[in-house]
This record gives C-alpha cells, structure tokens and sequence, in this order.
C-alpha cells in the first residue's frame, strides 16, 4: 500500500511539473564553443577546437523539447600549419526545468552526421558522426525575447567503424550564446 500511495504521489508530482514545465517558451540559438579538456593525438598535439553552433527548437512536449543544430567546428593542426575543420548537423532531445519564468537549467543529448578534414593516426577523415552530452542554463530576459545561455557540453566525434582507423576524439566545451524566444 505505501509503494501505491508513494509512486500516486510521484505521478501527481510529475504532472506538476510538466504542466509548469509546458509554458517555457521556444528558443533558436547561436552558441560559441571552447574546448576545455582536449584529446591528445598521437601525432603529439592536442586537438584543441572551436565550434559554432545554430539550434533551433522544433516542438515541445511538456519539458522535453526536440531540436536540431548545425555545427562549424574548426582546430589548428600544428604539423600542417593549417586549419582543420568539421561540420554538419545533429538532431536532439532536451530537458527543460524551470526553476523561476525565467531562468532554466537544462540538459540534453544530440546526434548527427558530419565532415571532418583532420586526419590522424586515430580517426580517419571524413565521414563522422558527432555525439552530444550538455548540461547547461538558460537566462530568460523579461523585458526582451532574449535568452542567455551557458553550458558545458562533452562530445565525441567518430565514424561508427566504417573506416580505419577510428579511435575517435573526445572533447569537454564550455558554451555560451544567445538566443530569441518565439
């Protein structure tokens, strides 16, 4: 009986919550990234990259929401002497708690096909996938449909074992950006 009465409570809390949840507004984003906690290559060189990233919300459903993003990433390559780059597109799903009308700490994860011109005795260039884990928070400003967001995002870059080699690379990024509500 009290694992009946406790997991009612727990649905009628649930309720709640993505009821609240429901009157967050949308959002679309532009974020700027810094890698924090770079791979080290076997070349001798860490791969240190910048990213820039375009998102979007496409639909809500209580506190999740569904989003794509289009990513630009770029790092310098030392023994080249050049800049290396990625790019390309991830879809993902978002958990949104808010804890005032404007203020929300969210977390979400996201995947998609990429490009990548970096080739080391690790990863084999091309063809990608980018994977995404992010906690964050974002800032609602009341008097204008602006938000700023900040957050921490871990990702991983490889090919799924279509090509050799494909070790991977892992990177740790501080995000901030704007964005405008809708």
């Amino acid at each position: 009986m009290r694992l009946l009465i406790l997991s009612l409570a727990l649905l009628a809390g649930l309720g709640t919550t993505i009821f609240a949840q429901s009157k967050l507004p949308k959002q679309a984003t532009f974020n700027y990234g810094k890698s924090v906690i770079d791979e080290i290559l076997p070349e001798g060189f860490a791969y240190n990259p910048l990213t820039f990233l375009a998102a979007a919300h496409l639909f809500t459903l209580g506190p999740f929401s569904i989003y794509n993003e289009m990513q630009f990433t770029q790092a310098f390559n030392p023994i080249k002497n050049l800049v290396d780059y990625e790019f390309g597109l991830n879809a993902g799903l978002k958990y949104h708690l808010g804890l005032t009308p404007t203020f929300e700490i969210n977390a979400s994860i996201a995947s998609g096909p990429h490009f990548i011109s970096v080739q080391t005795r690790r990863q084999a260039d091309g063809f990608i996938f980018s994977d995404n884990v992010e906690v964050g928070f974002s800032y609602f400003m009341p008097t204008a449909r602006t938000t700023i967001n900040a957050k921490a995002r871990f990702r991983h870059i490889s090919n799924a074992g279509l090509q050799s080699p494909n070790g991977g690379i892992d990177n740790l990024f501080v995000v901030i950006g704007l964005g405008s509500t809708f």
